[in-house]
């Protein structure tokens, strides 16, 4: 399961990056009706673990991956959509250089970004878009309630 904060906070990351680079991204569970012609992001979570620190502990420890899926249509170009995921990751790398001297607003404790990972676009799918991934890992230390 992903924790609602880590959520918000990759989703406020990632807005501010696709913005700013011009793009729009979409929640695939809002099933958003119509999608932009253009190039846009995707967003996603995949938890691996969530479990308890300890026995009695009462820190949950959650690890997983934030999903970032670029989608591309055939014929725009490989290197603006290399570009805009580079753009993507170092978005997520300044926020976490920002935490070593202040915590931003979207960044709650407990919660850290660290290695990335680029998935290679499949040039066999069939469709009109290409599909270029980024995936964020990410660790985040909740106490229980």
């Amino acid at each position: 399961m992903t924790s609602p904060a880590v959520w918000a906070s990759a989703w406020a990351i990632a807005l501010a990056a696709a913005q700013a680079d011009g793009r729009e991204l979409l929640d695939p569970a809002a099933q958003k009706q119509s999608v932009p012609e253009g190039p846009y992001w995707l967003m996603e979570t995949a938890s691996s673990t969530s479990d308890r620190a300890g026995a009695g502990e009462p820190v949950n420890l959650e690890d997983g991956t934030v999903w970032l899926h670029l989608m591309v249509p055939r014929g725009t170009g490989t290197l603006t959509a290399l570009t805009s995921r580079k753009a993507m990751s170092d978005a997520f790398r300044a926020v976490m250089k920002e935490a070593e001297t202040i915590r931003p607003a979207w960044l709650p404790v407990g919660l850290y970004y660290h290695g990335h990972s680029f998935d290679p676009p499949d040039l066999d799918q069939d469709g009109n878009r290409v599909r270029f991934s980024l995936g964020i890992d990410y660790e985040f230390q909740d106490i229980l309630t």
